[in-house]
């Protein structure tokens, strides 16, 4: 049959044409990506697995970076107590020196020998103390330390240090205020809740409630249910609003009519009522990360001054300490102790005699520090369950010793005895025997670290080969077959 019409043959070119363009273009895409799979319509499937696989690559590969880290704080510590062994070593061999029978008792050369022996001691103490990775204390037994204590008996977080109501009459609520003609607040007639910082309130009208706001956050609120006297206030009597935060404002009737809720809401609303100032400061940050777990203790000693003593002895002072000023956000900075206060001041700022009161009273003069723990969770591999543990024990004189005689701390052999610690044979048997299980101490304890960066280096090589093999198995599915396009190429080229 012969058609003039239409052209068959022409239609199937042109079909056939833009199937091998498509063809093309694909092949294209992927010489050019290098990917097999270049969106889900390539492979659906294999991109999920791909997808994967790329999640536990680079999460492993994340994971042997942590290791290595691991292994840096591993080496930290063992340096350090490195040279804590040869420090212990050095006192053994000054007691074994002083056990010997041609140093008289009690005598000068006992003393010298007692004096580098106490030098010794608190190197130790210094290196525990010293020896930090990325801010964290390796070997005081803590990795970081947090607060303890309750807002009732020590210094937290967001302690209020000191209140009172300021402002001015003419624009604030202030005790004695007129709040109308006859209507006054009586002398101290505002109460100011413990949980209230300094800082500038305002009153806002919302129908049958009074809001208390600090800028537009509603802190608390109050109605006519707690008007005490009830709908309103008689002549001659005194009433008071309590808000749902414990704040109590007072209200004297002296008029010829009753007073009622109403006559509070229109009083509190007017501009020269309807802020509240309170004055004083506040704790807004207390960091005690670096400091050594243990109470601290705040108290002063001059005007304008603040000292922190820890129980172990630890002191620090502060001096030439200023008032703050409106709104000023001030930190206490103990850097030697480890510890930061940082205050804030309300709009009537605080005067430094008021601040060091607040700080040396009972309620805020303590500080409680405690450790998280002496250890540190490594993630060491790419899902949730791939953690290792390292242990960091403390090797503060006070921990180290045998089981009779500790090298520091209050009944330690050292630190009681002081530079008399050898004044007899005896005393520096003793403190041999001190010395010896200190030595067993550091030989456990390092043999546990070295271990651990074994452990460490036997994780990185299974990480390292799990990411070669992880990688492989990816690209086999993802990866474009480049001698198989290019052939693909050709063919298709030449049918175009």
């Amino acid at each position: 049959m012969t058609r003039i019409m239409t052209n068959i043959s022409a239609i199937n070119g042109q079909r056939n044409l833009e199937k091998t363009g498509l063809r093309m273009g694909k092949t294209l895409e992927k010489l050019a990506s290098g990917y097999r799979i270049n969106r889900a319509a390539d492979d659906a499937a294999g991109l999920a697995i791909s997808e994967k696989m790329r999640a536990q690559i680079r999460g492993n590969t994340q994971a042997l970076r942590n290791s290595q880290d691991g292994i840096s704080m591993l080496q930290t510590a063992e340096g350090a107590m490195d040279e804590v062994h040869t420090i212990l070593q050095r006192m053994r061999e000054l007691a074994v020196q002083a056990a010997n029978g041609t140093y008289a008792d009690n005598g000068p050369e006992r003393t010298s020998i007692g004096e580098e022996i106490v030098q010794l001691r608190s190197e130790i103490d210094r290196i525990a103390v010293s020896t930090e990775f990325n801010g964290q204390k390796l070997l005081t037994g803590n990795l970081s330390n947090t607060l303890a204590g309750t807002s009732a008996a020590n210094l937290v977080l967001n302690d209020v240090l000191a209140q009172s109501v300021g402002g001015v009459s003419g624009s604030d609520l202030v005790p004695t205020d007129a709040v109308r003609a006859l209507v006054t607040i009586p002398g101290g007639g505002i109460t100011l809740p413990a949980t209230l910082p300094p800082g500038t309130y305002n009153f806002n009208m919302n129908g049958g409630a009074i809001e208390l706001r600090q800028g537009t956050t509603v802190l608390a609120t109050a109605s006519a249910a707690n008007f005490n006297l009830g709908v309103a206030l008689p002549t001659g009597n005194t009433g008071s609003l309590t808000f749902s935060n414990g704040l109590v404002i007072q209200f004297a009737n002296a008029s010829g009519a009753n007073y009622s809720f109403a006559d509070i809401q229109t009083d509190l609303a007017t501009t020269s009522n309807d802020t509240l100032v309170v004055d004083g400061a506040a704790v807004t940050a207390v960091q005690a990360a670096n400091a050594t777990p243990q109470t601290y203790t705040i108290t002063s000693g001059a005007a304008g001054s603040l000292t922190m003593t820890g129980t172990d002895g630890s002191t620090q002072t502060l001096n030439g300490l200023t008032s703050l000023i409106a709104n000023e956000s001030r930190t206490l900075n103990f850097d030697q102790l480890g510890v930061q206060v940082t205050v804030a001041a309300g709009p009537g700022g605080m005067a430094i005699a008021n601040l060091v009161t607040a700080l040396t009273t009972a309620g805020n003069a303590s500080i409680v520090v405690t450790p998280s723990g002496p250890q540190s969770t490594l993630q060491v591999g790419a899902n949730v369950p791939d953690t290792l543990t390292l242990s960091f024990v403390n090797i503060m004189s006070d921990q180290l010793g045998s089981a009779a005689f500790k090298l520091g701390g209050p009944t330690g052999i050292v630190s009681t005895l002081g530079n008399q610690v050898v004044k007899s044979i005896t005393d520096a048997h003793n403190l041999m025997s001190a010395l010896d299980g200190a030595i067993q101490t550091m030989n456990s304890t390092r043999g546990t670290l070295g271990a651990a960066q074994n452990r460490l280096e036997h994780t990185i090589n299974s990480l390292g080969v799990s990411v070669e093999n992880l990688s492989a198995a990816e690209s086999r599915i993802r990866d474009a077959d480049i001698a198989a396009l290019s052939s693909d190429l050709v063919s298709a080229q030449i049918l175009q």
